[in-house]
């Protein structure tokens, strides 16, 4: 009979021990499950944040180029209409943890709305028509574009005048180049006359200041407008492409004409001489 018993107890006895592996692992299983759960809603709700941010930085810099359409997208625009600026994710995202890339990058965006209207004043004055001008910025923030042009008063034309338009407009940026070169050679002289007329002062013991003479440079802004005028003028079916380097050239001159403006701002704000003395006899 005790025999029995015992027996009966170590039955139970084992069939308590498998119910509470299972309780357990089912508990385990649980606590996984709500754990894998709550890091799945935490790394969900850490990319909506960040998407929101991106989102609202992406807004921030679409106000820099009005005149286009600002994207956020790993490629440029293949449509043929419209403007665009396409500037990849992974910039933007650089751009918000490095001030120096998020300086660089806005210049460049800023460049992109300079070159959009010069490239439609140029465009329009020369007899072109920017059909459709789409721009990329890629994840190592190197510029890209393509641009469609057509010039309506050379489709009107006949072969031979075509022929005749565009060897006049060669020869008008060659003589734009030669007076380049004339005015480059201009200023080495003057400034090479100006410091050997300052070293025979010098040497004569002179006290009077020699007069300098000033050659007008072309400016950063007349190089861009030639660049773009020799990519219009040389290319095929109306197509261009600019580069990174183009773009570096267009910043360059967007700086220096915001320097200009800087400066004549500040001019016809400051005070004439003697403004404020109050003189009496």
């Amino acid at each position: 009979m005790a025999m029995e018993i015992t027996n009966n107890y170590n039955a139970y006895e084992n069939v308590y021990a498998t119910q509470k592996q299972q309780t357990e692992k089912k508990q385990a299983a649980s606590e996984r499950e709500t754990s894998e759960t709550a890091a799945v809603q935490k790394n969900s709700e850490a990319g909506n944040d960040k998407a929101k941010s991106v989102a609202g930085y992406a807004k921030e810099l679409e106000k820099l180029v009005p005149s286009v359409e600002f994207r956020v997208g790993n490629a440029c625009v293949s449509a043929q209409r419209d403007k665009s600026l396409t500037v990849n994710p992974k910039l933007l995202e650089k751009m918000q943890n490095d001030p120096k890339t998020k300086k660089d990058m806005e210049d460049m965006i800023k460049g992109v709305e300079s070159m959009s209207k010069l490239a439609e004043s140029l465009t329009k004055a020369s007899g072109w028509t920017i059909v459709y001008q789409h721009s990329y910025i890629d994840e190592n923030g190197k510029y890209h574009c393509r641009m469609q042009t057509r010039n309506d008063g050379m489709l009107k034309l006949s072969d031979k005048l075509r022929e005749e338009r565009k060897k006049n407009s060669e020869k008008l940026l060659e003589k734009s180049k030669e007076k380049a070169a004339e005015k480059e050679k201009e200023l080495e002289e003057a400034l090479e006359g100006n410091k050997t007329e300052t070293e025979e002062k010098k040497a004569d013991g002179e006290q009077e200041k020699s007069g300098i003479i000033v050659v007008k440079e072309n400016t950063s802004m007349e190089k861009v407008e030639q660049m773009l005028l020799e990519k219009l003028e040389n290319s095929e079916n109306g197509e261009i492409y600019l580069d990174d380097d183009d773009m570096q050239k267009v910043i360059e001159a967007a700086r220096e004409q915001e320097e200009k403006e800087a400066v004549k701002k500040q001019g016809n704000h400051a005070n004439p001489v003697g403004a404020n003395l109050d003189l009496q006899i």
